[in-house]
């Protein structure tokens, strides 16, 4: 209830009842704004408790009157829409002391309004909260009201007027991917209010004649077929409604996506990102626990598509490590790609701290086979230091400390796991599968006797998952949650890489994957449904449990590598539209109609509208990272109704944008190819990669050329026209000489086998010919 600019809260809002305060007393007191103005269930500038002016912190204490859960808070802070207080703490009062409520330790606030939900790190059962205030403007803390809400209920939102501007009901229903298309892909939108049969056109935002015509089945509308070669914006009208703007190019997700995703890991960082403190069950990356998978992901990006990383903007700067955080592989070079500064501090972090947790030490399988692509830019001694720590705690049991949330019951990655995990995602299956078979490349590489082991170790993991793994227990694949990719990824790498020594039944295996998949996908989101009947996300008994958000950007991953190993012409049609639907989905067309970024609108090109709120503090400290994927729809939002609006819970996590990072990965893997052909005394060489990224602009790569065990040549490929797929570049042939690396031509001889390749190993893509 809104009155000239005061809100009265109504006793009763979303099936919750808030708490009555019974009392209230602060550090100290501004005039006639008393204490208990802060929990009088009035949020307005003349009922608000004001501390007087000091350097030192001030506290507010609520007393709660008798004993229980609290779910969170409310906290409405300031003098009309600025001046909120900017760090601060709740803490409530248990055994004789004030305990800090992790979720609600807070930095550098903007916003007069804030839903501050605790998480489940500490069970806040107690009769007494204090805000512990240490950032105020002018050094006056200003609280128009703390709402504080009971354990026994879903906290509610925030009002609509005090969440923001980007309300639902302005939000139009006709549901699509607010920023654009990839150019030739797969484009469809969801449109839940209009009936079958409904036309609908697309027209130039700015106006004009309809360029394609359609009409609505299921609710959805199918533009698959509409590919301008211009950069205008464009809308969908239906039905007298009309959708938020959006583009179509080449490439355009990944060209609005590859500096964002570097972005957030860079600002993300425990100790040198852009929060410095301390955040617990932090290791590389803040709240990453031990089950982020950041090499996992950052390695296979780097992998697909280098030349896109080399040409971004290097923001990394190196801080000299104390030697018991990190600081034990020597620096790398400066003009190193920051994704190669991010791969380096990864793999630095594990062997400085002695972090043998499996799915930590598992990482560094990825460094390892990386070395040959990384070793320009860093340090021989990286590669042993690295090599020596991982060889030498592969097959350990042990572990070297207690890890949040660990599922694991020894940590011998040669041992075959027979546990399923639970939906935190902590324990996913198959997880060792692929480190083993980068290790196995490894050591093949080494020379090590012991190679078949790990090769061994990936192909029982195989055997045990075709033979028990039920495609239809949804526990087994989307109730994963944001680990989920792992398990298909690796099914898949076994079968591409290896075919001819494959355990039987994988290719089949992974096809019924597949086929489960695309069944739970037949709605009108093409949203792949946690079951088949109404089950759409992941629920449990704790809030926390309702964000799902790495699930969704994660699942074109394993989509994409499942499509790389099945022939089925129809079925892999249908996995390619919802590899772009899931993306669709993270980009707005979601029955919430949100970016899963509450950022997105100034972080994403072409986003109207973001994530409802974000979660200030939290153990992370993530919310003025760059890029944070918030918040996703829950289990109740579908299949369309929005008028739920922001229930469950909202938090970034490493955890949601690390599978995000590999389906870009992946998708780049399926976009390359690369093409040679003789002619004459040269090898033209054709590279078509996710690397146009500038419509207006040639742009270059760069393509690996060699004879293998003879010369190696880089060669630089650059577009055949602005706005092209295509680059393509030449390199001279000779014979008989001895070969001089970087002379720029290649030395070969008759009957050579010739090879091009962009990228590396399992996630490059490579051309082949023989000389004549």
């Amino acid at each position: 209830l809104v009155a000239g600019g005061t809100i009265i809260l109504p006793p009763c809002a979303a099936g919750a009842t808030p708490i009555k305060v019974v009392g209230a007393s602060a550090s100290s007191t501004h005039e006639k704004y008393t204490p208990d103005k802060a929990a009088d269930g009035v949020i307005s500038d003349a009922s608000r408790w004001v501390s007087g002016q000091s350097d030192s912190p001030a506290w507010l204490e609520l007393d709660l009157g008798v004993t229980g859960k609290v779910a969170g808070i409310h906290l409405y802070s300031g003098f009309g829409e600025g001046s909120p207080i900017e760090s601060f703490t709740v803490q409530f009062w248990r055994d004789g002391k004030w305990v800090d409520i992790p979720s609600s330790v807070v930095a550098s606030n903007r916003v007069v309004a804030l839903a501050m939900p605790f998480d489940a790190t500490v069970d806040v059962i107690t009769d007494r909260l204090r805000l512990w205030v240490t950032s105020t403007p002018k050094g006056v803390a200003r609280v128009k009201e703390v709402v504080v809400w009971p354990g026994s209920a879903d906290m509610p939102p925030l009002p609509a007027r005090a969440a923001g501007p980007s309300t639902q009901e302005a939000i139009v229903p006709i549901y699509l991917n607010q920023s654009g298309f990839n150019l030739g892909k797969p484009k469809r939108f969801t449109a839940p209010t209009l009936a079958d049969g409904t036309p609908f056109s697309v027209r130039p935002a700015s106006g004009g004649e309809a360029l394609f015509t359609g009409i609505l089945k299921n609710y959805i509308g199918d533009i698959s077929a509409f590919n301008p070669t211009d950069d205008r914006e464009y809308v969908v009208e239906a039905g007298g409604l009309r959708s938020v703007p959006f583009r179509v190019g080449l490439w355009w997700l990944e060209r609005i996506s590859y500096q964002d995703t570097i972005d957030f890991m860079i600002d993300s960082r425990h100790y040198v990102g852009n929060y410095t403190r301390g955040c617990g069950g932090s290791f590389g990356w803040r709240d990453d626990h031990h089950f982020a998978w950041e090499l996992h992901t950052l390695v296979p990006q780097y992998l697909s598509n280098p030349s896109a990383y080399e040409r971004m903007p290097r923001q990394v700067r190196h801080v000299p490590g104390n030697g018991r955080n990190w600081g034990k592989l020597e620096s790398c070079a400066p003009e190193a790609p920051d994704i190669v500064k991010l791969i380096h501090w990864g793999a630095d972090i594990i062997v400085t701290q002695g972090l043998i947790h499996e799915h930590l030490k598992a990482q560094l399988a990825y460094f390892l086979y990386a070395w040959p692509v990384l070793e320009p830019y860093l340090p021989r001694q990286n590669y042993e230091v690295v090599k020596e720590f991982a060889f030498r705690h592969w097959a350990e049991s042990k572990t070297d400390r207690n890890y949040p949330y660990d599922e694991s019951p020894e940590n011998n990655l040669l041992a075959l796991k027979t546990r399923l995990g639970g939906t935190k995602g902590a324990y996913p299956p198959g997880f060792s599968v692929e480190p083993n078979l980068l290790m196995y490349e490894v050591a093949k590489r080494e020379n090590r006797p012991d190679a078949d082991v790990y090769f061994k170790a990936a192909y029982d993991q195989t055997a045990w998952m075709i033979a028990n793994l039920d495609w239809e227990d949804p526990q087994v694949t989307k109730g994963q949650r944001m680990s989920e990719f792992l398990t298909m990824t690796g099914l898949a790498h076994f079968q591409r890489d290896y075919p001819d020594r494959a355990p039987a039944g994988l290719r089949a295996k992974i096809e019924a994957w597949a086929r489960v998949a695309v069944r739970r996908s037949a709605n009108l989101w093409d949203f792949r449904k946690l079951g088949d009947a109404d089950q759409w996300t992941p629920v449990g008994p704790k809030p926390q449990m309702w964000n799902e958000v790495g699930n969704v950007v994660g699942l074109p991953a394993a989509l994409l590598s499942a499509y790389g190993v099945l022939d089925d012409p129809a079925l892999k049609a249908r996995m390619e539209e919802l590899v772009y639907s899931h993306f669709d989905n993270m980009f707005g067309r979601n029955p919430l109609g949100r970016h899963f970024s509450f950022d997105a609108p100034r972080e994403v090109e072409g986003v109207e509208h973001g994530w409802f709120n974000q979660l200030p503090g939290g153990i992370g400290q993530l919310s003025d990272a760059r890029f944070v994927l918030d918040g996703s729809p829950k289990n109740a939002h579908y299949p369309y109704h929005p008028e739920k609006g922001n229930r469950g819970w909202t938090e970034g996590w490493i955890q949601h944008n690390t599978p995000f990072n590999l389906s870009l990965a992946y998708l780049a893997r399926a976009e390359t190819r690369v093409t040679l052909n003789l002619e004459g005394d040269e090898l033209a060489v054709e590279l078509v990669a996710p690397l146009n990224f500038e419509y207006g602009k040639a742009e270059t790569g760069t393509v690996t050329v060699s004879v293998p065990g003879g010369d190696r040549e880089r060669l630089k490929v650059i577009e055949t026209s602005v706005n092209s797929p295509r680059l393509t570049g030449r390199i001279k042939l000779a014979s008989g000489a001895a070969p001089v690396s970087g002379d720029g031509v290649l030395q070969m001889k008759r009957g050579d086998r010739l090879e091009a390749a962009y990228g590396f190993g399992y996630m490059g893509a490579q051309g082949i010919v023989v000389a004549p």
